[in-house]
């Protein structure tokens, strides 16, 4: 639940429950929504707090203010759960500033047959009725203010203004469900920043550098071979050989891909796929950095 208050943006399908039954409802109504925390910026304190979920006091009025062994009967269409409310998330830094989520919470499959039997939605305890391979699920549908992602430091630190801008509008369009437009960003970046990523991880310590020269060498005389590419994984540092996959190849080989031969939602899932390992990549160079510096640190404080 953390993940998916935190993480996804607009109509990002979570799955909230597997293989539901009856006397685990949980999430079926909006009270059990009640109490949930999680991280969010505050506009407030210009940083990431705790917010914490609550509902206002006409819905707890309509809800109820604690859990009941029974399920609303407008919360299922045709059978299917299938309701949206409003949960406000409030910070528990300042305890002012707040925002408000529509959340709609579904079933893929039939949980109960309404039409025939009205008695079928209170839903006692001791009932285990065993719905097999029935998943409820959960979306954000609204958001205000909007959805505002914080680009990750480290990142933003290791590109310049354009890509910033590129990586900036890449994750808030992940956010927004726009997957042609948020998988253009991503191809953008890879296209420009490779080659100075692969320059980077040259002066790592556990780099082959004078291999990795070579085939920066022979990419200069020829950029449009990929040679560089399929041959860089023998010469990486072992911190970016533990994927057991060259993923410099893999960001180098999302530029070939044709974006009107995917659809909207393969490209969302492949932007969403590069951005964590275009990430991955960086905070591993970072942090050998980092290490590097502070160890040259300690030995000059050694002499």
């Amino acid at each position: 639940m953390e993940k998916f208050l935190t993480n996804y943006g607009l109509y990002k399908v979570y799955t909230l429950l597997e293989d539901y039954y009856i006397g685990n409802q949980d999430f079926t109504d909006p009270i059990d929504f009640v109490g949930r925390t999680f991280e969010y910026w505050c506009e407030n304190e210009q940083a990431k707090k705790t917010f914490e979920l609550d509902l206002d006091e006409a819905r707890k009025d309509y809800f109820g203010s604690q859990r009941a062994d029974l399920i609303h009967d407008d919360h299922f269409i045709d059978g299917k759960l299938n309701f949206t409310f409003t949960a406000i998330g409030k910070c528990k830094s300042c305890n002012n500033y707040h925002i408000y989520l529509d959340l709609n919470v579904f079933s893929d499959k039939p949980i109960s047959n309404i039409i025939d039997n009205v008695d079928n939605i209170a839903f006692h305890k001791q009932n285990t009725e065993q719905h097999p391979n029935t998943n409820i699920y959960a979306q954000k549908v609204g958001a205000f203010p909007e959805i505002k992602r914080i680009p990750n430091k480290v990142i933003t630190n290791y590109f310049d203004r354009e890509t910033n801008q590129w990586y900036f509008k890449g994750i808030n369009a992940i956010d927004k469900n726009f997957g042609i437009g948020s998988f253009a960003y991503f191809r953008r970046i890879i296209e420009k920043e490779l080659i100075h990523i692969v320059e980077s991880i040259k002066l790592l310590p556990d780099s082959h550098t004078a291999e990795i020269q070579i085939l920066l060498d022979k990419h200069n005389e020829n950029p449009k071979v990929s040679t560089i590419y399929d041959n860089i994984f023998q010469h990486l540092p072992n911190s970016l050989k533990v994927l057991g996959d060259n993923p410099i190849k893999l960001l180098y080989n999302q530029t070939s891909e044709g974006l009107h031969s995917l659809t909207e939602k393969e490209c969302l899932e492949k932007a969403e796929k590069i951005l964590k390992l275009l990430e991955f990549v960086i905070k591993k160079i970072n942090e050998e950095r980092s290490e590097i510096k502070d160890l040259k640190e300690t030995i000059k404080g050694l002499k």
